[in-house]
């Protein structure tokens, strides 16, 4: 995996089609087919068990969980950059900005509980992608004679707290149908699929937004170069929720007794 996004972020110094990115990427993809072999044939106890694959939850979450997270590391980077270098905010300001962010992930997941006896986490994850999505495609629309208040406090309400809906509801999925003794291995892949997401996903858009952008750099050239990349990041999300949509099972919303039982993770034996 480092290897893949080194290749990809040195496309600006080294062409897509040039030997060293060919070398590098090509090297990336025989190491991750080498990990999936070893993996098949180890006569010992393997670090990811593939079949956890065949749960069509399992993979649903995690590709959901791989995007999502893409669109999320790169939205910040890009939001934060915007804040700086276009609209000329300090650092300590910027960071003071993206407080409506993080409380309206938390409102998002308070949110998320109430709903979670009358939705089932599909649908939650259906409208929390769709308004994190909806989020991103408003940041998409910046200016680089844009104010905080205009450009920026919307969208981060709208984005936090659709993502908000989607956190407690992922992991739900994720774990689901997963023999108990494999329930932290499916916890430790929905992790490790977010922090490769958000790897790749800055690592690409970044490349892209920095095409964009070109060799003069000024606020205008910065501008297009970002809201193309929270644009992308806006479709992302968009294909996060027909993953959900096409992928996971349909299913009820959780019972009161059933999320109590869900909190209690060793239960009594007779």
């Amino acid at each position: 995996m480092t290897l893949l996004v080194f290749g990809v972020v040195r496309t600006d110094q080294y062409p897509w089609t040039s030997p060293v990115t060919v070398t590098t990427l090509a090297v990336a993809a025989a190491l991750l087919a080498a990990f999936v072999h070893v993996e098949r044939t180890t006569t010992r106890e393997p670090l990811i068990r593939l079949g956890l694959f065949a749960n069509r939850s399992v993979v649903g979450a995690n590709a959901y969980n791989l995007l999502a997270g893409a669109a999320l590391a790169a939205a910040f980077y890009f939001i934060s950059l915007y804040l700086q270098r276009v609209l000329g905010t300090g650092p300590a300001l910027t960071g003071l900005m993206f407080l409506p962010l993080a409380l309206g992930v938390v409102a998002g997941s308070v949110l998320a509980i109430k709903l979670g006896y009358r939705l089932a986490p599909r649908t939650l994850l259906v409208i929390g992608g769709l308004l994190t999505g909806t989020g991103f495609a408003w940041f998409g629309l910046i200016s680089p004679d844009g104010t905080f208040a205009t450009d920026v406090l919307g969208p981060s309400i709208v984005a936090s707290v659709g993502f908000g809906l989607c956190l407690g509801p992922l992991v739900s999925v994720a774990t689901t149908g997963v023999a108990r003794h494999e329930s932290g291995t499916a916890s430790g892949l929905l992790n490790s699929s977010r922090q490769i997401g958000a790897s790749l996903g800055l690592a690409v858009l970044g490349t892209v937004a920095h095409h964009r952008t070109g060799p003069t750099v000024t606020p205008e050239t910065l501008n297009d170069g970002y809201a193309l990349g929270l644009t992308l990041s806006a479709a992302l999300l968009v294909a996060a929720v027909l993953v959900a949509l096409t992928v996971l099972r349909r299913t009820s919303p959780a019972s009161g007794a059933e999320q109590s039982d869900d909190r209690d993770p060793l239960p009594a034996r007779d």
